[in-house]
């Protein structure tokens, strides 16, 4: 299976991970993206109360049996730098198809799941760039999480687990904090020029 939705978004816009109870399938039958509250403050340029509803993209991601499902994320457009920020429900990873939950058990070595089963090569890809960007993600983030392990590929997932607690928190403050994700630096996390 082909990853879904990597088409990097353009300087305009700019996309923030947010915390949410919400399995994938719980957040298309409620419409989860119409639950979204935008940040009081805009993350591109600083001016408070600025941020108005303006749309949804479509996504996929996978459900609990390795499934793809098309979600909605939510987009503000930001009345002070006219810029677009989108939420994303930190049960999905920037610019991947599969589940966080999925990705963890994999990681986890629980492969006698469903959904682990149903998208296996494509975890094996996940975790192989999640391998070889540790070093730079290293460099990029410091001590900001503690001392990391070395980028070896070993204990890179166990070190993640630690300090954060999971991959979707992880991810949330990796996007937040530091503009980067486990995989590359994409440029719709990066603050515009305004």
């Amino acid at each position: 299976m082909t990853e879904v939705g990597a088409v990097e978004l353009s300087e305009w816009a700019m996309q923030r991970i947010y915390a949410t109870a919400l399995t994938p399938e719980q957040y298309v039958a409620t419409e989860g993206h119409r639950q979204v509250q935008a940040e009081t403050v805009c993350p591109r340029c600083g001016k408070a109360d600025q941020l108005q509803r303006h749309g949804v993209y479509e996504r996929g991601i996978t459900g609990a049996f390795g499934q793809v499902l098309w979600i909605l994320i939510a987009r503000f457009l930001c009345l002070g730098c006219r810029r677009t920020v989108s939420y994303l429900p930190d049960f999905a990873l920037s610019y991947r198809l599969v589940q966080v939950a999925t990705f963890e058990a994999f990681l986890d070595g629980q492969m006698g799941r469903r959904d682990v089963q149903s998208q296996h090569s494509l975890l094996e890809d996940y975790r192989r760039r999640m391998t070889r960007y540790a070093e730079a993600l290293w460099r990029t983030v410091g001590y900001g999480f503690g001392l990391a392990p070395p980028a070896d590929g070993e204990g890179v997932w166990p070190w993640w687990k630690e300090a954060c607690g999971g991959l979707g928190s992880a991810a949330r403050r990796l996007v937040a904090q530091f503009r980067i994700t486990f995989f590359r630096r994409y440029q719709c996390h990066q603050p515009a020029v305004v």
